[in-house]
C-alpha cells in the first residue's frame, strides 16, 4: 500500500466488549495512535503544537467495520495523508489482522487546524511544508 505508515499492535483484554470482541469505539483510538506516530515522523510533535496554544483537531471520522478483532489478536494499523487543503488534512486508515492480513477496518478522517481561540485557520506554512515534503518523498520511494 503506497505511502502508508504502519504499526503492529495486539488486542488487550480491556479493549473487549461483553461479546468478547474489540469494542467499536476502540478502533478510532487505533487509528489516532498510528496517525500521531505519522505526525511525529513528519516532524510535527503534538506536545509542541498544544504548548503553542494551537491544535490539529479531528472534525470527522468514518469507520467501515469489516471483521472483528478478539483478545490477543495481532494486527497492523496503516495510515496515510490522502489530501490536504488550506485548513484541513485528510487521512486514510486500514487495519489488517495478522498473519494473513485479513481486512478488519477501513476508515477516513479529516482534521482542521485551530488557532489559540479554537477557530479554524490556515495550516501554518512551515507545518504544511512538512506534510508536502513527506508526501513527495513517499511518492518518489514508491
Amino acid at each position: 500500500m503506497r505511502g502508508f505508515h504502519e504499526i503492529e499492535l495486539q488486542v488487550r483484554d480491556y479493549e473487549l466488549d461483553q461479546f468478547g470482541v474489540v469494542n467499536k469505539s476502540v478502533y478510532s483510538s487505533y487509528c489516532q495512535h498510528v496517525q500521531q506516530e505519522l505526525m511525529g515522523l513528519i516532524g510535527i510533535n503534538a506536545v509542541d503544537v498544544v504548548s503553542s496554544g494551537e491544535a490539529l483537531a479531528l472534525c470527522e471520522m468514518t469507520l467501515k467495520f469489516l471483521n472483528p478483532l478478539r483478545s490477543g489478536d495481532r494486527f497492523v494499523t496503516k495510515v496515510r495523508i490522502s489530501n490536504s487543503s488550506a485548513a484541513r488534512f485528510y487521512f486514510e486508515y486500514y487495519i489488517f489482522k495478522l498473519p494473513d492480513y485479513e481486512p478488519i477496518l477501513e476508515a477516513k478522517s479529516s482534521g482542521v487546524w485551530l488557532d489559540k481561540n479554537h477557530r479554524p485557520v490556515r495550516i501554518p506554512a512551515d507545518l504544511k511544508a512538512k506534510f508536502v515534503k513527506f508526501i513527495r518523498e513517499e511518492d518518489k520511494s514508491n
